[in-house]
């Protein structure tokens, strides 16, 4: 039988600071000293929250889920994940807010299922999932969001399951959020 060793040791943080700031986040580059005692920099960012929506609708009499679908420049590549964003305070109204700006869609309401840090070793950010509903009525299938030109696309929670197992939903902050959904039992 195998007993994992518990980690005890930290980085220690020996200067630094912020060495680039806008409105949506800072770049912190500290020297350090490592666990086995060596000297390092260390890069990383600090943000608020990231907003990631849970959109449900009845279509057909199936529940489906709105992701969208937007060129991310870093990556150059399209990419699906869940209507979202940046907030500065873990609230309801930032995730309706960010369906909104994303989707065009209203939600009257959302529950916060959890919370997650979405890279724990290069950002302070913490990630959440928000469960909204949605009318399908609602939708309007011109809708492009101005930013990123992101259009909505909707899929079963089966089709969801299969986009998550083949590799179709790549986003890890996706990933995460929709995890928490299902574990919990929400579909």
């Amino acid at each position: 039988m195998s007993v994992a060793r518990t980690q005890t040791e930290t980085i220690q943080r020996v200067d630094g600071g912020v060495v680039f700031a806008n409105p949506y986040l800072e770049v912190v580059q500290d020297s350090i000293i490592r666990p086995d005692g060596s000297a390092g920099q260390y890069v990383y960012t600090r943000g608020g929250f990231g907003v990631s929506c849970i959109a449900v609708a009845d279509i057909d009499g199936v529940d489906h889920i709105a992701l969208v679908r937007q060129h991310r420049y870093p990556v150059d590549e399209f990419v699906l994940e869940l209507p979202g964003g940046g907030a500065a305070t873990l609230e309801a109204e930032h995730a309706i807010r960010e369906l909104e700006e994303e989707t065009g869609l209203h939600a009257e309401s959302a529950k916060l299922l959890g919370t997650f840090f979405q890279a724990p070793g290069t950002t302070t950010t913490m990630g959440s999932a928000w469960l909204t509903r949605v009318s399908a009525e609602e939708t309007d299938p011109d809708f492009m969001e101005g930013e990123s030109g992101a259009v909505t696309e909707w899929y079963s929670i089966e089709q969801i399951r299969d986009l998550m197992g083949n590799g179709g939903i790549s986003s890890g902050v996706t990933l995460a959020a929709l995890a928490i959904a299902f574990a919990g039992g929400h579909f």
